[in-house]
């Protein structure tokens, strides 16, 4: 584990059950662990930064004057170089550019005007192409550009371009909603602005070579539309009886579909995302609607209701190729929590196959002193520790306001949430984007992530959704001079290159990470004059990437192509009918790369509906986001060095539902239910056991009773596990070797409304005295009671400054006093019951206590022992108990949410074992939890 980094919840529960601790487990027991488990950067990742033009945030730091200014202008594109530079260095591969940012244009546009954040004035020429120059500088680092347009915001301030080029006041007043607050956007309602949008989306496209487009946050305003203000579009736009909420969503919602559709026409390579707040919504109704649950504990603004912004609905309809959530907060975080909303925003973004490129702001980081890494190139090491001396005038002036923030987070706080980011990760396609990218001028963060999480390059991830040809292997890679040159390899294509140490070129698995690759170019050569070590003692290797992130086999320099041999399918069998937690495997193939494994919806596969790069034999169909009730076919491609991949047939299989359990008794909401009734449940296939749960929430986020390896159809629940005026939710699971069906439909119930009787202290009797290490309270038994609740105090009118108190859960009846002194004590009792609820309390009893330390003390300390289980063989669990004691023993998973209460009630003193059969716990990491009067012990278990 990674120093810091808590252990990852699992959110992905209702109709995506355990998706991310199942998925993280899998991979572990394959021996291909997440990145951040491995603690090895992945070779497949997003790493960017947003480049914000608005006011020259980052960029640029001076304005082209009035009637223009050669040098000027050099100054921008210098200055513009080095942040390119200082991402290079960092150890990015894409750059977000703001070219839009309120309806202007970092580029020459025939909508929209010049930015007035570029030039003297709105509308005024700079003499040169910013977005061109980018573009090309991006290329020439092997970086990505991905072109940042706000697609509302007209005005930061009304008014502020009243009369000038691009007014849209005068040109379309019908499209401009001014709010009280200031500012101005266009009408999302308008569909002349949706017109507009993807227009000038399509003429970026069109003109430039961009690998991507993104939208920010800025939809409707944050500070609330007001039911009128966009009263036009209303009357002309808005459906009879529709929702307004409804209808501004579905606005912004065409909107983002317009743009992906203009995208496809014209370049279906380039890559749409968009960037909304952190938080989709904090209404669960909303979510249960998707069919989703919403991460517990966050609180904070709704966006689906205050901006009426709706990713999941883009995810679903498919019109975005990834979302960049800005989860602006640590992983310290109470309300907002880091390392909450990365797991997950990934299990809902892995549910509709896309993928998640996490937002972070480096608004709070300190300078720190963390030293440059060895294999830093030399060229570079001289800024990385850049003080204000030196700085251009933008670059000082963000670092005085960085500084002048109140905030204090070492790099280490990011390299956490990269961590966090990989572990979550369920597609094979982690990523980060930095806000902003001059704050990777702050000292030391530029040595810390090219030392820790940014150590090896990285490629894009690739959009498996989209097309793909064959790719050729490079051929004629040479070294002349200080470049490395290839023969092209065709159109449109990138080149991923490496430099092999000699003394382990042609060993299995140099290319299956990023540890020696290089880089990425755009053309085919790549200068190694800053990088002089890689010149000799080198075999250098070319891949050919599509715009999708498609990579051909690598070319090799000094050998000569050698054979390569399908794998054999192993499962799913030929027509087979699968589960959604079925695995797919294929065999080995000794100095085998990766495995590419394509699932289609024909048998040609021209519909791949999945495709992914593998290292290990195998993969959990759980995690592709197929439809049920669905024909597939599916094939492997094997990759090795140096020659071209093979592939075997496709074989077709069935994926059908997972059956479910049927509760028959107690019916969904039944009220005045028995507090022991027998619960039923529908006839099975031969061979299911069953797992009852039962949990006062319908999250069944803690458990008031478990039961696992029930036959039948049905069975008595036994006292103490309900209790009068009670609200229960009920659910079932069948076991059927190593198969779990899906859970049934959760039974929500109330048992009848009797209360217990006072129940009355059994011991220690009244006026006795009690020679011992201490005092254990004893009642009676009462089937409608959820707990007792004793108190106890030296005095005997129990004033609220003297008097102690500790409730017991059903069944127990009895309740060791912890700390107890000698002298005389008073004690009463009183039966609990449903939430909140109590009897009277019993008369009080009196004794007196002498301490010793005999009398069944046993003078062993606490401790807790588990055994590993391996598949089929049960878990030996040892405990040790000072004195006689209630104990519960529970079993807990890496969320901390209780899996099964193996034991419970009182124990004497000494060891005691328990042997438990496990049923159908998945492999995974455990907590086994002992919890006693005299302390807590807590161990992991792992099951492989």
């Amino acid at each position: 584990m990674i120093n810091g980094l808590k252990e990852m919840p699992d959110y992905c529960r209702g109709r995506f059950p355990g998706i991310s601790v199942l998925a993280l487990l899998f991979f572990l027991l394959l021996g291909v662990a997440p990145e951040a488990v491995a603690q090895d950067p992945p070779k497949r990742e997003l790493r960017a930064a947003w480049l914000t033009t608005v006011w020259g945030l980052d960029w640029p730091g001076v304005k082209i004057p009035a009637g223009g200014n050669p040098s000027t202008v050099e100054l921008q594109k210098q200055q513009l170089v080095r942040i390119l530079d200082s991402m290079k260095i960092t150890g990015m591969n894409a750059l977000f550019f703001q070219v839009r940012p309120e309806c202007d244009a970092f580029y020459p546009s025939s909508y929209e005007p010049w930015s007035a954040h570029l030039s003297a004035a709105r509308g005024v020429d700079p003499g040169w192409d910013p977005l061109a120059f980018a573009v090309a500088e991006s290329h020439k680092r092997g970086m990505e550009l991905h072109a940042w347009l706000n697609p509302y915001r007209f005005e930061s301030v009304a008014g502020k371009y009243a009369g000038q080029p691009g007014d849209y006041r005068q040109s379309h007043p019908e499209w401009v909603l001014t709010y009280t607050g200031g500012g101005s956007i266009l009408d999302p309602g308008n569909p002349g602005v949706r017109t507009l949008i993807a227009g000038i989306v399509r003429e970026i496209i069109t003109n430039y070579d961009v690998d991507g487009i993104v939208f920010d946050d800025y939809f409707y305003a944050y500070e609330g539309t007001s039911s009128t203000l966009d009263q036009y579009a209303q009357e002309r736009w808005r459906p009879a009886g529709m929702d307004l909420g409804d209808w501004r969503r579905d606005n912004v919602n065409r909107m983002v579909a317009g743009v992906f559709q203009a995208i496809k026409e014209v370049k279906p390579w380039v890559t749409f995302g968009v960037s909304p707040f952190g938080i989709w919504t904090t209404d669960s109704q909303v979510a249960a609607s998707r069919g989703l649950e919403l991460p517990r504990g966050i609180t904070g603004m709704d966006a689906y209701k205050s901006i009426y912004c709706d990713p999941v609905a883009w995810l679903a309809e498919g019109t975005v190729d990834y979302i960049s959530p800005q989860i602006y907060w640590p992983t310290t975080s109470t309300n907002q929590d880091f390392d909450i909303l990365s797991p997950w925003w990934s299990g809902v973004v892995n549910r509709f196959g896309r993928h998640l490129y996490v937002s972070h702001s480096l608004s709070g980081l300190d300078p720190s002193d963390y030293p440059p890494p060895a294999a830093l190139k030399a060229a570079f090491l001289n800024g990385n520790t850049t003080g204000r001396g030196g700085l251009s005038m933008m670059e000082y002036y963000s670092l005085v306001s960085r500084e002048a923030e109140v905030a204090g987070y070492d790099p280490s706080e990011f390299g956490l949430q990269v961590a966090r980011n990989r572990l979550s990760d369920l597609n094979g396609a982690p990523g980060s984007v930095f806000f902003r990218s001059t704050m990777f001028f702050t000292k030391g963060i530029m040595n810390y992530f090219r030392t820790h999480e940014y150590r090896w390059a990285a490629l894009p991830p690739v959009k498996s959704w989209n097309s793909l040809t064959p790719l050729p292997l490079p051929q004629g890679i040479r070294l002349e001079g200080n470049r490395l040159v290839w023969d092209p390899a065709g159109e449109n294509l990138r080149y991923a290159v490496y430099a092999v140490p000699t003394e382990v070129a042609g060993q299995a698995g140099n290319f299956s990470t990023g540890r020696y690759l290089v880089g990425i170019s755009y053309t085919p050569s790549i200068d190694l004059a800053d990088y002089p070590k890689l010149l000799s003692g080198h075999q250098y290797a070319v891949s050919a990437l599509d715009r999708n992130g498609n990579a051909s086999p690598v070319g090799l320099t000094g050998a000569s192509q050698g054979e390569n041999q399908p794998v054999e399918l192993i499962s799913p069998a030929e027509g087979a009918r699968v589960y959604t937690n079925a695995t797919f495997s294929w065999s080995s193939i000794p100095d085998a790369e990766l495995y590419i494994l394509e699932v289609a919806a024909d048998p040609q596969f021209s519909e791949v509906r999945y495709r992914r790069e593998i290292s290990a034999v195998g993969f959990p169909l759980s995690l592709m986001g197929l439809r049920e009730d669905t024909l597939y076919y599916w094939r492997v491609h094997t990759r090795m060095a140096g020659t071209p991949d093979t592939v075997t047939p496709g074989r077709f299989f069935r994926l059908v539902s997972l059956p479910r359990p049927v509760v028959l008794y107690p019916q969904n909401e039944a009220t005045g239910v028995e507090v022991r009734p027998v619960v039923a449940w529908k006839p099975m296939e031969e061979g299911y056991t069953f797992r009852i749960q039962i949990s006062g929430s319908p999250g069944f986020t803690t458990l008031v009773y478990e039961k696992k390896d029930l036959s039948g159809t049905s069975f008595p629940l036994p006292a103490g596990a309900l209790s009068s005026y009670g609200v229960y939710y009920l659910r079932m699971q069948g076991v059927r070797g190593d198969t779990a069906t899906l859970w049934s439909e959760t039974v929500k119930f109330s048992t009848l409304r009797i209360p217990p009787q006072v129940p009355r202290i059994l011991s220690p009797g009244n006026g006795t005295t009690v020679i011992g290490p201490g005092v254990t309270l004893t009642t009676g038994w009462d089937e409608r009671a959820g707990g007792f609740t004793f108190q106890w105090s030296s005095s005997s009118s129990f004033p609220w400054n003297n008097v102690k108190q500790q409730t017991v859960s059903a069944p127990d009846t009895v309740l060791t006093l912890p700390g107890l002194g000698e002298g005389t004590w008073y004690a009463r009792v009183r039966a609990t019951y449903s939430s909140g609820l109590y009897t009277d309390w019993s008369p009080a009893i009196s004794f007196t206590f002498v301490y010793t330390a005999s009398a069944g003390w046993s003078g062993t300390p606490l401790s807790l022992r588990v055994s590993t289980p391996a598949a089929g063989v049960p878990a030996v669990i040892r405990f040790a108990l000072p004195a006689r004691s209630r104990i519960h023993l529970r079993l807990k998973d890496i969320a901390g949410r209780e899996v099964a209460l193996l034991e419970q009630g009182m124990r004497p003193a000494g060891e005691h074992t328990v042997v438990w059969q496990g049923g159908a716990l998945s492999p995974g990491i455990y907590m086994v939890v002992l919890e006693t009067e005299w302390g807590r012990k807590v161990v992991k278990m792992v099951r492989p």
